[in-house]
């Protein structure tokens, strides 16, 4: 299992033990470098460590240095080794937040924290090599107001990606759509919806490609949208689920023998939502609000 540090900057690798448990750090990264312009990035800021679909790289978006970093997994040591070239340089006050692969495993998608854009990359898996080929706003045309954006997510299809704007209230806080095309890999906006709660801090969207499930840190609410299947835009089912300060959302693969009777007194993994809601509130990492990252 890999983790990155936002506080200290580093990338850490623990084992998965037979019995589930985690065993001691393996192997430890520090990011080095300059740090960018932006008050909040005033050291290394490793956000998000994501493995490519052919799990052999891992990939690190560190805000601090507006870096993409790429690493070999070494799976019998347990170690990362830094590729050649170690990382691609963005433009400088970027912060680049969280990635997402396309599923063709060829392209991928970064949004980008403190100028509220989302850059696409190519990814050549065999070398473990990123190009950047796109960067556009996530913002509404004349926006003025408060630049937080947060999650990135790509479509089951690979027609459409998603992105989160944590805004200032009402219709600030919203989901961006982008088509992707498919023969020449470029994204062309398609909307944004309002996301109906404040901070939309994450969302995800259902192995079906049906629903879009969005998380709202500040209102204590997950909101459940259905997807448009022929324009990728999205609107909100009526449901409101209360949850305390909610800040990740993922689903649980289809595990084969589960019951699948409620009676039984389990749920049924496919398509459940494990909701983690945050332990309090966070500290360290002067980003937007205190204590929020």
């Amino acid at each position: 299992m890999l983790g990155a540090s936002y506080g200290a900057g580093t990338v850490g690798v623990l084992p998965i033990l037979s019995d589930g448990l985690l065993g001691e750090v393996t192997h430890v990264v520090q990011h080095t470098g300059e740090p960018g312009p932006h008050p909040n990035q005033a050291q290394p800021r490793a956000h998000q460590v994501i493995f490519d679909p052919s799990g052999r790289w891992a990939v690190v978006t560190d805000l601090g240095l507006d870096r993409i970093y790429v690493y070999a997994v070494n799976t019998v040591t347990g170690a990362l080794m830094a590729n050649d070239p170690p990382h691609v340089q963005l433009d400088r006050g970027r912060g680049p937040r969280h990635a997402a692969f396309h599923f063709n495993g060829r392209w991928m998608y970064v949004i980008n924290e403190l100028d509220s854009t989302i850059s696409a990359f190519t990814w050549d898996g065999a070398r473990g090599l990123l190009r950047e080929f796109q960067n556009l706003s996530t913002l509404r045309e004349g926006w003025t107001g408060r630049r937080w954006p947060a999650q990135v997510v790509v479509h089951p299809s690979g027609q459409w990606v998603y992105g989160s704007n944590r805004g200032s209230g009402l219709d600030s806080d919203d989901i961006v759509v982008y088509r992707i095309d498919q023969a020449t890999r470029a994204m062309t906006p398609v909307g944004h919806q309002y996301s109906g709660g404040l901070v939309p801090r994450n969302f995800n969207i259902d192995p079906s490609g049906t629903f879009l499930l969005c998380a709202h840190q500040d209102s204590d609410t997950i909101i459940p949208f259905r997807i448009n299947r022929a324009t990728g835009m999205i609107s909100p089912t009526g449901q409101t689920v209360q949850v305390t300060n909610p800040t990740c959302i993922q689903f649980a693969p289809r595990v084969a023998g589960w019951p699948s009777d409620r009676s039984a007194g389990q749920r049924r993994p496919a398509r459940q939502v494990a909701r983690q809601a945050g332990a309090g509130r966070r500290s360290g990492g002067a980003k937007g609000p205190p204590g929020r990252r």
